[in-house]
């Protein structure tokens, strides 16, 4: 069965948005409530609430990428001559392998399946195909950036706070997260507080599954434990 490569953000703001009254609209940027006795935000949602189940949406990257919106959930962004063509090498162990990239006039038609799930967003894309290692392919979210700019001193005052912010993959639509940047560290989720963009990078479309990097508890002793690195905060 083929496997599917989702990601979903993790965050503080998550019980907040499982509050909401379900409708047909897509989320807006949260935003800041009150301040906790820590003077740490504490969130709220502004807006149309998010929706009930999950929606899909279709598109075609041929040789030059682009920018394709995912609702208002995710951006994908793929650079010019990122799609490894039909026919490279596949599976754990190749996604750093060099690749032959789409040419004038092949193409490949993703579907992004996305919702929310297990109180987070998820986006899950079909089909597998892998990107150059020359290259970065780039999944980004604005969902939370009216928290992460209000409270931008905060967050650089207290960095650890923004681990609740991390993309992780996940094989089942949020229930299970795993932390691949445990593993590869070019995998680090950013965050840029001027701007409150949370993006990191996609090295393939679907099959992770090295278990090995899945959140854990480092003081419960697990040997295998490699948790999640700390958000890395971009320059303005």
């Amino acid at each position: 069965m083929r496997g599917f490569s989702r990601f979903v953000i993790a965050s503080g703001a998550l019980a907040a948005i499982a509050g909401c009254t379900d409708s047909s609209t897509s989320p807006r940027n949260a935003t800041p409530r009150d301040i906790a006795p820590s003077d740490a935000p504490s969130l709220d949602y502004s807006g149309p609430s998010r929706f009930a189940g999950f929606r899909s949406t279709s598109f075609t990257i041929t040789a030059a990428g682009g920018t394709f919106e995912i609702d208002d959930l995710y951006t994908l962004t793929v650079p010019a001559n990122a799609v490894c063509a039909p026919g490279s090498s596949y599976g754990p162990g190749t996604w750093d392998s060099p690749c032959a990239t789409l040419q004038n006039g092949q193409s490949v038609k993703v579907t992004a399946t996305y919702g929310f799930a297990n109180n987070g967003p998820v986006v899950d894309f079909s089909p597998d195909i892998r990107f150059s290692p020359k290259t970065q392919v780039t999944l980004s979210t604005s969902l939370f950036a009216s928290v992460l700019t209000t409270f931008r001193n905060y967050f650089e005052a207290y960095p650890s706070a923004l681990r609740y912010f991390s993309i992780y993959y996940t094989p089942d639509f949020g229930t299970t997260r795993i932390s691949d940047a445990a593993l590869d560290p070019s995998l680090t989720t950013h965050i840029n507080l001027k701007t409150g963009v949370v993006w990191r990078r996609i090295k393939h479309f679907s099959g992770y599954n090295q278990t090995s990097g899945a959140a854990c508890d480092v003081e419960a002793g697990d040997p295998d434990c490699r948790p999640n690195p700390a958000p890395i905060i971009d320059s303005p």
